[in-house]
């Protein structure tokens, strides 16, 4: 995994107390020049459907550490991105240590951003 990930969307089926529970997640935005022009592709709406559909892609086994410690993140997803602007991208990873991305309110992928990018 590459790192801490704190997520405000909390409509996402993915976000648990603001914790991304995806295995891996994809941040877009190849031209981005700031963070308004990312998004996270793994955002989907909280239901049943998107439960079953996203299934596949859930950290089993960040999730069971996280259970037995509340006192630290144990959950964070591996983050591809293809923000290529971005100093923390490298070879399409993100390498920043805490990554924090925006969705108060999302409803859809294009309402979510990365707030951790810097040119």
């Amino acid at each position: 995994m590459n790192g801490v990930l704190s997520c405000s969307a909390m409509n996402c089926v993915n976000n648990i107390s603001a914790i991304c529970s995806a295995r891996t997640i994809h941040v877009s935005g190849s031209n981005a020049h700031s963070s308004e022009g990312t998004q996270c592709e793994n955002f989907a709406e909280k239901g049943l459907k998107n439960s079953l559909i996203n299934v596949l892609n859930m950290n089993v086994v960040g999730e069971f550490k996280q259970a037995f410690n509340g006192d630290s993140i144990e959950m964070s997803p591996m983050i591809r991105c293809e923000a290529i602007y971005c100093k923390h991208n490298e070879k399409k990873l993100c390498l920043a240590g805490n990554i924090i991305m925006y969705g108060k309110d999302a409803l859809s992928i294009e309402k979510t951003e990365c707030e951790t990018f810097e040119e």
